[in-house]
């Protein structure tokens, strides 16, 4: 029998366990992946589209920690210089140094705003377009890996419903875009999406609740 929603948090700021479990899976990952993104940071948006068979449409997203308010300057400063330091030596340089770097910067969920997730998208991409159209969205966290028995790769589904706010400029999004160009280098056309909590409800792996609007 499926067991009913239970609901984790009616306040804005993320589960405690939630962002810890973010971080300490951010830091697993630079250590035993070598920074390949895992499942877990891998959700599913869905955004309010009424008209649609279901209400919502989804996409899939890799999201992002922002750091608190206080240290994102000097964080941004830090992503830049990783950069643009080990640009000369090609795409792999910055790669290796950016793993070096984040395996100690995914140290305590403390250092991060527990308030947001991001994540960095195309800005004519489908996903932003609906975005822009309706901010109401849910982000679906499913993590269901029968080989993988740490607790950072344990069972979970979670829904957290946010609203979503789109930046083309300023500081949340340099940040983000430094962040991301250590992977993937300097993109344009990008949009920076902070989703700003609003609650989570653990599914159970049972149903969903509806995005409210």
């Amino acid at each position: 029998m499926l067991r009913s929603p239970t609901f984790v948090s009616g306040d804005r700021p993320l589960p405690t366990e939630f962002l810890e479990w973010q971080v300490k899976l951010r830091h697993w990952t630079m250590l035993n992946r070598n920074g390949s993104p895992h499942a877990g940071v891998a959700p599913l948006c869905c955004v309010r589209q009424p008209g649609t068979g279901t209400g919502v449409s989804i996409h899939s997203i890799i999201c992002g920690l922002l750091p608190r308010p206080d240290t994102l300057a000097a964080k941004t400063r830090e992503f830049r210089a990783l950069y643009e330091d080990n640009a000369e030596n090609g795409a792999r340089g910055v790669y290796d140094a950016g793993i070096k770097y984040l395996s100690s910067y995914y140290h305590s969920a403390g250092d991060f705003d527990p308030t947001t997730i991001t994540s960095l998208l195309r800005n004519d991409s489908m996903v932003v377009r609906a975005l822009r159209a309706s901010p109401a969205c849910a982000l679906v966290f499913y993590v269901f890996d029968l080989d993988d028995r740490s607790e950072e790769g344990r069972f979970r589904c979670l829904q957290l419903d946010c609203r979503a706010e789109l930046y083309e400029d300023g500081p949340l999004f340099d940040n983000v875009w430094w962040h991301n160009s250590v992977f993937h280098g300097k993109l344009d056309k990008q949009v920076m999406v902070r989703f700003v909590h609003q609650r989570t409800i653990d599914t159970g792996f049972g149903g969903f609740e509806p995005v409210e609007g």
